[in-house]
């Protein structure tokens, strides 16, 4: 069973649209998909559409999705917001009419999609991963908003007593969903942070930064490893690097991202080389004491 993977990457999403044309190109096709924040934009879009998904579509909502209509105010309504108490700097409404825009007629619920579908949201209240896809009756709206709907950023999104935000928080590559679901063959397309070494940071902004990649990256290191362990999972982790230091208010390089996208997934098809949690470790120089440990 094949799976596409797509994780986070805010307004780095286009970067899948180009990674996924070449994988339809290829003739690669998924039988599940599984989404966050992002990625569960792209990820229910073809869902919602099926195995004949056209990107150029994709494309077109990511064309939609100015800065705007996605981070709808300024400084001052920002302030206003804050003074009053909202629970985020932007409201929600324009992200949430985007999507409802580009849902294809008569596809509201996970029931009415073609291919099956996961995307992760977080509840506030407990403190955990909420699945999406499991309840055909489930609204695809709401899923995808909540999703989508980064902390402070964007406000919760309300749904039967839960306080659902951007499930990257604590999956942004939720790799581990699609095994569970009992994908065999994994193309993980990650635009977000992957867990290769990198220079020393300075700053304590960029520390703080630093810190929460590092938080967040743990689950695709489990990932990693866990798939390595099992000679019935194949993973190919597309790690697409390009824009990662993008404004995240920035929505001008929509045909430059897919492009970025399609190089490099024709670039690692060329050469597939299924990932080790080894092989993630070995991008850096060793140093004693420095793995994955079990458990975290």
């Amino acid at each position: 069973m094949i799976a596409f993977v797509l994780s986070g990457g805010g307004n780095r999403g286009p970067l899948q649209v180009g990674a996924l044309d070449v994988l339809f190109q290829k003739g690669i096709r998924p039988d599940l998909l599984v989404g966050t924040s992002a990625g569960a934009i792209n990820a229910a879009y073809v869902a919602a559409r099926g195995p004949d998904a056209n990107m150029e579509e994709l494309a077109h909502l990511w064309h939609q999705a100015k800065r705007h209509v996605v981070y709808p105010g300024n400084v001052f309504t920002i302030a206003l917001r804050v003074l009053l108490g909202a629970d985020s700097f932007f409201p929600g409404y324009g992200i949430r009419q985007l999507i409802r825009r580009h849902l294809p007629p008569g596809v509201r619920t996970f029931g009415d999609l073609k291919i099956p579908c996961y995307l992760t949201a977080v509840d506030l209240r407990t403190a955990r991963l909420y699945l999406f896809g499991e309840d055909p009756t489930a609204p695809l709206e709401d899923a995808i908003v909540a999703s989508a709907s980064v902390p402070g950023i964007h406000p919760p999104v309300e749904y039967h007593g839960l306080q659902l935000v951007d499930g990257g928080v604590v999956a942004a590559v939720p790799a581990g969903i699609a095994m569970e679901k009992g994908a065999t063959t994994l193309y993980v397309i990650n635009v977000g942070y992957g867990g290769e070494p990198r220079e020393p940071v300075h700053g304590v902004v960029n520390i703080l930064k630093r810190v929460l990649d590092t938080f967040v990256v743990q689950s695709l290191l489990r990932d990693i490893g866990r798939a390595a362990a099992d000679p019935h999972i194949e993973m190919h982790h597309i790690h697409i690097r390009a824009f990662d230091d993008l404004p995240f208010t920035d929505f001008h390089h929509i045909d430059e991202m897919i492009e970025a996208g399609r190089e490099t997934t024709e670039a690692y098809l060329a050469h597939p080389t299924p990932f080790s949690v080894e092989e993630v470790l070995a991008q850096g120089e060793p140093v004693p004491g420095a793995r994955v440990w079990e458990g975290y």
